[in-house]
């Protein structure tokens, strides 16, 4: 096969795609666990900080995330994300729902978009400040 042909693009895509396919499905456990979020401590307002500014050199939610309804282009809205959390998948809870969007976006994609979403969110947030984003993520 010849670079730059129509079969050697293809492969090199092929093999691009199986390995985003193979990151996005780790079968490594999350650092932080669902079981580690203390829920009753989580401070939304903290949250909401966390959804709107950079945490770590990681991007703010609010960078591709709208909160209106509007779609920014690049992420979904977020607007009634609780609701639809809640149904998205059969079986979680809108909870369990955010916990693996955040931390292995490529699990749970919204059908019109591809998985762009930054994937290291489970090393720039502690448990303290992923239980308080999610807080906040379900007050929308």
């Amino acid at each position: 096969m010849k670079p730059g042909s129509p079969y050697h693009s293809f492969s090199l895509s092929l093999i691009s795609l199986c390995l985003l396919l193979m990151t996005a499905c780790s079968a490594d456990p999350p650092r932080i666990a669902l079981a580690d979020l203390d829920f009753a401590l989580a401070d939304a307002g903290s949250g909401e900080k966390l959804y709107n500014q950079s945490n770590n050199e990681a991007p703010a939610c609010s960078a591709c995330h709208s909160i209106s309804g509007a779609s920014s282009g690049i992420g979904n809205s977020l607007a009634g994300l609780p609701e639809l959390a809640a149904d998205r998948i059969a079986g979680q809870s809108a909870t369990e729902y955010l916990y693996w969007s955040i931390l292995r976006p490529g699990q749970h994609l919204v059908a019109g978009y591809s998985n762009l979403m930054y994937a290291d969110y489970e090393n720039s947030l502690e448990a303290a400040d992923l239980a308080d984003l999610i807080a906040y993520l379900l007050t929308l």
